[in-house]
């Protein structure tokens, strides 16, 4: 069985220029960074270009300030808001002024979440990810009733996760999950090969519509371990939980929520995922030969994780994923 999926960038960029009065030739440059749906609690990265000897003062809209070239700012509550970068010269005297109008959204009613990493030595990554709260403060999450962070050791048969949440109203919320905990093993053999083949693919210029070599070359994917934990995530909680979709029956996180839960925040994310073939080659082929899983492979990504595992007993004794990620 094979299935791909491709998500959109999730940033969006914007850029303002505007001239600077007090010299000829000087500008001011602002602009920022944002995920693309604008969902509250929402992170903005703005920056500023200015000229030697002035300074940008920014109002963010919701009563704070910052005055540095690079901040970033978090809007925690839904709503409309005007961001204002202020330069000021050497006096401190305003001489140009650029407007940023900031949309953000709500995400819905306020929520505790949690996205669960399985790995195949039988330990596990919790956090709060996918959480909506409407202030600031930390999502703790415990593992059989204790406070955790890091990978942590499932115990035999069955775990309690939960993720805890304080809303704007000061009310606690939770989500429970149970994990279960199984031998698996992986082959770190098979998926340097599946890199191997996947590479070669793209230097042959592999051609989706007609299955064969001949078009452009690309440049090689470069193996990435926190991309590799999010794919381990994905091929050791097919095997337990015993579903094959880009979307986690048991948590409900896309292939994106995952590596954002693994430590890494890209621009843009695939996943090609498989299940039931034996060797890197098997698999490789499958994908090539399939739409969707040979534009992931061809696709304009820079980094790649690979998992393959395997868990005897199970539906298909044997699951294969890739994500690919550009930052």
């Amino acid at each position: 069985m094979l299935t791909a999926r491709a998500l959109l960038p999730t940033v969006l960029l914007l850029g303002l220029t505007l001239p600077v009065h007090a010299q000829s030739g000087d500008v001011f440059r602002v602009g920022y960074s944002a995920s693309g749906d604008h969902l509250a609690p929402l992170n903005v990265t703005l920056n500023a270009s200015v000229p030697a000897g002035y300074r940008v003062q920014w109002d963010f809209g919701d009563g704070q300030t910052a005055s540095a070239e690079q901040v970033t700012h978090t809007y925690y509550r839904p709503g409309t808001y005007q961001i204002q970068a202020t330069l000021l010269n050497a006096q401190g005297r305003a001489v140009s002024r650029a407007e940023i109008p900031m949309q953000v959204r709500g995400s819905g009613s306020e929520r505790a979440d949690l996205t669960v990493l399985h790995a195949a030595d039988g330990t596990v990554r919790l956090s709060g990810l996918g959480s909506v709260t409407y202030r600031p403060g930390p999502v703790r999450v415990l593992l059989n009733g204790r406070e955790v962070s890091g990978p942590q050791r499932l115990n035999p048969g069955q775990n309690a996760a939960a993720a805890q949440a304080v809303t704007s109203s000061g009310q606690t919320v939770q989500r429970t999950l149970t994990l279960s905990a199984a031998p698996m093993t992986t082959s770190v053999p098979f998926d340097s090969e599946v890199l191997r083949l996947t590479n070669q693919a793209r230097a042959q210029g592999w051609n989706c519509d007609t299955r064969r070599p001949g078009g452009p070359a690309l440049p090689p994917l470069k193996g990435n371990t926190t991309l590799d934990v999010a794919a381990e995530a994905q091929s050791a909680g097919m095997a337990l939980y015993g579903y094959f979709d880009h979307t986690s029956t048991l948590d409900g996180s896309s292939p994106m929520r995952r590596v954002q839960a693994a430590g890494m925040t890209p621009s843009s994310v695939a996943e090609n995922i498989a299940a039931g073939q034996q060797t890197p080659r098997e698999v490789v082929d499958a994908w090539l030969r399939s739409p969707g899983h040979c534009r992931n492979i061809m696709g304009d990504f820079t980094l790649i994780g690979l998992s393959y595992v395997q868990r005897p007993g199970s539906k298909f004794k044997s699951y294969w994923t890739q994500v690919f990620a550009r930052q």
